[in-house]
């Protein structure tokens, strides 16, 4: 999927989602037999939804995206629409800024320090790098190239 396909998608699900007072997480088109457009919606102040919350908006997004000409899915596809999760992936400096303060994983691409992993309270970020406070007394900075994967980590 490119970014005019993202952007359309966008555009005709935010006045959805607004309208129900929800927020959209993420999204990601995945190929294959058959394609999954996946949509992660999440509550005002990033609270908890409920499943009628994702039932009654599933339908309105479906309606909505079958309307869109020309149409960005051409083959069948899969809809998924659900709740980032409490272990939510982090992916974009917005989700970054929410998450300041909070624990977080870091999955690395290679070891630091012994680890493919770092776990800590996100403390700031920048283009380069991700500051973590591993235990009271230290802050660790890891740099944003050798990140895999940053998300949530409630079980800290």
């Amino acid at each position: 999927m490119n970014l005019k396909q993202i952007d359309t998608i966008k555009e005709k699900i935010q006045p959805i989602l607004s309208e129900k007072h929800l927020l959209l997480w993420d999204l990601s088109f995945f190929g294959g037999s058959p394609a999954v457009l996946t949509i992660l919606i999440d509550g005002q102040d990033h609270q908890a939804i409920r499943m009628n919350q994702i039932s009654e908006v599933a339908s309105l997004i479906s309606d909505a995206l079958d309307k869109v000409e020309p149409d960005p899915f051409p083959d069948r596809y899969n809809l998924d629409i659900s709740s980032p999760g409490i272990d939510r992936s982090i992916k974009t400096d917005e989700h970054l800024d929410w998450a300041l303060g909070q624990p977080i994983k870091l999955n690395l691409f290679e070891k630091i320090d012994g680890s493919k992993s770092a776990e800590g309270i996100l403390k700031s970020f920048s283009d380069l790098e991700i500051s973590l406070e591993v235990s009271p007394a230290e802050v660790k900075n890891f740099p944003r190239e050798k990140i895999s994967k940053i998300s949530l980590n409630q079980e800290a």
